[in-house]
């Protein structure tokens, strides 16, 4: 398959707001020892963007570059040592930018191929907050079928993953959101009950749970969700942080960790891709076998063309998006 030597990509030219990205002329990646060239049919477009455009993410991307973090498409070249891949391949990657126009390199230990059934536009929408949420429930928490879990922020785009990953497990799932509004997109993803933030949240969440605390709570919140659910854990509970996108860092009393043997475990998806890529293509089997089987079938905004994307971008940096969103090229 020929590949052209420039393409017309999402260019960030200068950090700031999303909305000073532009479509413009940028050259095709050539695959290094151990990439391939994806032509990339759809990519997800998240909050990482929005940080990577103002230079505030912790991966710091030298302009002019193009944002975009996870692709599915079609294997476009082969660079050396790239055994197990073909040329024309279905895949999904995960990337540390660039996604964001027809071609870009990855690596093949954050490569993987797309099982028959798996929709790559969907694939691309929630590839990397589905990893985190299978991640975070499965090789942190170790979710056990019957336990209940409490979810933050689950209208976002890692809480919708992980209310339907918990279920599908087996599990009790409670969401949390800030709004009335919010809990609706997350009962209808699935939750089994829905309560919002704020005063006698504990209470409020007992009422629903059968009068118990939680066994494992997942927060990609911190903020107003982390200071109702810090001290929500059941005996040998389990409360995996995964992010701050309410602004405040969490504090845990030791104390109440000791009494109840609970446990607080940090999740980060960089450590799997770049320390454990073996347990990474483990979670990527189980992901995209479940958008596969329709068991990940989160809300998705799509939108067609790579204009588009600044204004989804500042829509989420706005807070406004429920929630992925994904591009189709």
């Amino acid at each position: 398959m020929s590949t052209p030597d420039t393409m017309d990509a999402l260019v960030c030219a200068a950090h700031g707001e999303p909305s000073g990205l532009a479509v413009a002329p940028a050259p095709v990646p050539v695959p290094k020892k151990g990439q391939v060239l994806i032509a990339v049919e759809a990519a997800g477009i998240s909050y990482v963007d929005v940080l990577m455009a103002r230079n505030a993410h912790q991966n710091k991307h030298e302009v002019p570059f193009s944002p975009g973090m996870e692709v599915a498409g079609r294997i476009a070249a082969l660079g050396p040592d790239t055994a197990g891949f073909t040329l024309g391949q279905s895949v999904a990657a995960l990337v540390y930018d660039g996604g964001h126009a027809p071609f870009v390199a990855a690596s093949v230990s954050e490569t993987f191929a797309l099982p028959e059934g798996c929709d790559p536009v969907r694939t691309a929408g929630l590839l990397s907050v589905a990893l985190t949420a299978d991640l975070a429930l499965v090789e942190r928490a170790r979710l056990e079928p019957g336990e209940s879990v409490l979810v933050g922020g689950a209208a976002g785009g890692v809480g919708i993953c992980a209310v339907q990953f918990a279920r599908h497990m087996g599990a009790r799932v409670i969401a949390a959101t800030s709004s009335e509004e919010r809990n609706a997109v997350a009962m209808t993803a699935g939750a089994h009950a829905a309560l919002t933030y704020g005063e006698a949240f504990r209470e409020r969440f007992q009422a629903l749970n059968d009068g118990r605390d939680a066994d494992v709570i997942v927060d990609p919140v911190g903020g107003v969700f982390a200071d109702g659910a810090a001290n929500l854990l059941d005996w040998d509970g389990r409360y995996v942080v995964i992010g701050f996108a309410g602004g405040a860092v969490p504090s845990f009393a030791a104390n109440r960790l000791l009494v109840k043997n609970r446990a607080v475990l940090g999740m980060v998806l960089g450590y799997y891709r770049w320390q454990k890529p073996q347990v990474l293509a483990k979670s990527a089997e189980r992901v995209l076998s479940a958008i596969a089987a329709g068991a990940l079938d989160g809300p998705l905004t799509i939108v067609d063309g790579l204009g588009a994307v600044p204004g989804i971008l500042g829509r989420i940096a706005a807070r406004q998006q429920l929630g992925k969103a994904v591009v189709r090229l």
